[in-house]
């Protein structure tokens, strides 16, 4: 048969193209949960410093500024959180068919329940700062389901939207996974051999295109993880070492004391304002 051979091949370098991407997926997946959930840590002990520092009496007002910022900054992430928690509501209950289709509202209820938030703290939510909750109908629909889709993280080229459920959903990358392994393996049957091919060449290489960016978005994870983590640790040693402090006189403090409780509230400012990098 015309092309059967080409056609063949274009179908096997596209199915090593999916399983390739799921692998650089699951890759990104981890590392964008562990992320979050020393990010959860880190609101634990921003939380531990602030009540030790409230303790002390006469603190200098510079120490009262950086505290506000720091639960300013707390305040930010948790609102984040929220935003993804509404984005996924509003998918659900839109129940809407998108991307090949599969149903939304299903595909999001499937989720892992911090999915959408890893992705949305690693990624960020939708440029138009419009809360989700604050929307009515189809457009509370259209905004969840843009950030769902990729919009949270489109910033010039692909976008990666997190989550396996997710990725059923339209965005910069368009397909779910589920979709581009059918698209032409089985949609495509009834076109000619040559079609075939051609169009299994040309989507593993959109795949192809979006597991680099899967990738890179993976070491951008790790390196943000490895400097929370190193902050965190950091931290951890001088909220002990400051414990004795507690309940303390400021003005009564040694030099050193003072330095030391100094070098803490400006640490955990630079760790409560990391909970907001994105990538």
């Amino acid at each position: 048969m015309l092309y059967a051979k080409p056609k063949k091949e274009a179908l096997a370098i596209h199915e090593r193209a999916v399983s390739k991407y799921n692998v650089q997926y699951q890759e990104m997946e981890k590392l964008g949960s562990q992320l979050y959930e020393r990010r959860q840590d880190s609101i634990t002990l921003i939380h531990e410093i602030e009540l030790l520092v409230n303790s002390i009496a006469n603190r200098p007002k510079e120490f009262e500024k950086k505290i506000s910022d720091i639960q300013t900054a707390r305040e930010k992430f948790r609102g984040t959180e929220a935003y993804a928690a509404e984005a996924m509501e509003a998918a659900v209950k839109s129940g809407a068919a998108v991307a090949a289709g599969v149903a939304g509202g299903a595909a999001v209820a499937s989720m892992a329940p911090t999915a959408a938030m890893w992705v949305a703290t690693t990624f960020g939510t939708a440029s138009t700062g419009t809360a989700i909750s604050s929307l009515t109908g189809a457009a509370a629909t259209k905004a969840a389901l843009a950030w769902l889709g990729g919009g949270a993280i489109a910033k010039g080229g692909l976008g990666i939207a997190g989550g396996k459920a997710l990725l059923a959903l339209a965005g910069p990358i368009g397909w779910g996974i589920t979709g581009v392994t059918t698209v032409a393996s089985v949609a495509m049957l009834g076109h000619k051999n040559k079609q075939i091919a051609d169009a299994a060449i040309a989507e593993a290489k959109k795949i192809t295109i979006a597991g680099a960016a899967l990738k890179e978005a993976s070491t951008k994870i790790q390196y943000l993880m490895d400097e929370t983590v190193m902050l965190m640790d950091a931290l951890r040693d001088m909220a002990q070492a400051n414990r004795v402090l507690k309940g303390a006189n400021y003005l009564e403090l040694s030099e050193d004391q003072q330095y030391r409780l100094g070098t803490m509230v400006n640490n955990t400012l630079t760790l409560a304002e990391l909970l907001n990098k994105t990538i």
